[in-house]
């Protein structure tokens, strides 16, 4: 049976109210950045058109009010939360709470740990993130990343009348595309969304393959060329036809998801933050996702991977440690605080209510149909990361060989000589 959604389906996003979180501004001793125990704190985020500083100031005014602490919202010094947080520890004016990433083998030392806290250990994936029954990192829900979106209109005219579910349906889906002639048959985008998208169309056979592949490649059990080898090739053959060119990893994201709305891509592989782009800009045609190919028939859905929606962590040297760990609680268990975060960017939660977000609960209705749940590689976290940084900067470089003509198993024997060098020193 075709694991597949078309209908006009409602999303996750609202629910019941709750009281705000009444409580003082109690500083404690410590800290060396900028962030006193002043009554207020510094939380860095990531910054997006639809992720914007004043949506942010929206969402923890409430906080404010009842709190009294003085939220100051800032957005990276440098390209991304990820590359600004290190820099900003490095400098002594580290900030108090850090959004949108988890931590890595260099900042997990210097984040708190929250598994004292009653209310950390009832958060969304909290036992998926954890590291050795320890939560250093909270989040409001879930974020589907196993997901094809595809154009139902140009699937229908190319006489495809089911989704894939297999490795073979899907090389015929995109064969069936290309003599249709459909401009992009599968759609794949530069910079982080090159790695991000290969991974994500191989995580359900990845994980059937390899249960927690993450742990074999740090136990020596298997490499990561041995891992990523098999998708490496899938890709390779697609170039070869012409299915996705060089002109792709040359196109951003936002021109990618312009060229799908457009009508112009057959099958675009993207996270479940895509259906909020949809839903500003709903295309003239239906829009169908469906999850990402097994190799057998009989392993159909796949595990879909999956990464923790608004992750929070607070800096261990904070000066304001009531202050910053309430502010993580208010965001992560407010009945209201979760509902407007689900308003700026899709995510699953157990409890939240539908919303009119259409592609959103296309998105929900595909995550509950999925076996499990995995932590994907371009998130490695907990007990399930490698044990090296710097994982998915270097496999998009690599991976954007593909398109340059290099062989797969040189671009995986890369990734692993990377891999063991890293590991090494």
């Amino acid at each position: 049976m075709s694991t597949t959604f078309l209908r006009r389906a409602r999303g996750a996003v609202v629910l019941g109210m709750a009281p705000v979180l009444a409580l003082a501004a109690c500083g404690s001793e410590g800290g060396s950045g900028d962030a006193a125990g002043d009554g207020s704190v510094r939380m860095l985020v990531n910054i997006t058109d639809n992720l914007t500083q004043a949506k942010w100031e929206e969402l923890v005014k409430p906080f404010e009010d009842e709190s009294g602490i003085d939220v100051k919202i800032e957005g990276p010094s440098g390209q991304s939360v990820a590359e600004s947080f290190p820099a900003l520890l490095a400098a002594g004016t580290a900030p108090d709470v850090i959004e949108s990433i988890v931590p890595g083998p260099d900042t997990a030392p210097e984040v708190l740990d929250l598994t004292e806290y009653e209310w950390a250990s009832g958060t969304p994936m909290a036992d998926l993130y954890s590291t050795d029954g320890t939560i250093n990192v909270v989040g409001v829900g879930m974020q589907a990343q196993s997901l094809m979106y595809y154009n139902a209109d140009l699937f229908a005219e190319a006489g495809i009348t089911e989704p894939p579910t297999t490795w073979d349906e899907l090389d015929d889906a995109l064969a069936a595309l290309a003599a249709n002639d459909v401009a992009t048959p599968i759609a794949f985008a530069s910079d982080w969304a090159t790695g991000v998208q290969v991974q994500e169309i191989w995580h359900p056979q990845q994980n059937v393959s390899t249960p927690g592949w993450q742990q074999s490649v740090a136990d020596g059990s298997s490499t990561l060329g041995d891992q990523f080898q098999p998708v490496f090739e899938h890709v390779a053959d697609w170039i070869e036809a012409g299915y996705t060119t060089a002109d792709d990893v040359a196109t951003d994201s936002g021109t990618q998801e312009a060229n799908f709305i457009a009508g112009d891509v057959g099958v675009y592989p993207m996270g479940s933050w895509f259906s909020t782009t949809l839903a500003a800009s709903p295309p003239d045609f239906e829009v169908g996702v469906f999850a990402p190919p097994v190799d057998d028939a009989a392993d159909v859905p796949g595990p879909m991977g999956a990464t923790l929606a608004f992750p929070y962590m607070v800096w261990k040297g904070t000066a304001n440690p009531d202050g910053a760990t309430a502010l993580v609680e208010y965001l992560t268990t407010d009945d209201a605080a979760i509902a407007a975060q689900a308003e700026m960017d899709s995510f699953s939660r157990e409890g939240l209510e539908p919303s009119s977000n259409e592609y959103a609960g296309m998105v929900q209705e595909l995550s509950d149909a999925a076996p499990s749940y995995v932590v994907p590689g371009n998130q490695t976290v907990g007990d399930y990361a490698l044990p090296v940084a710097g994982f998915n900067p270097k496999f998009t470089e690599l991976v954007q060989g593909l398109w340059q003509g290099r062989p797969p198993a040189d671009v995986a024997a890369d990734l692993t000589a990377w891999y063991e060098a890293e590991k090494l020193g």
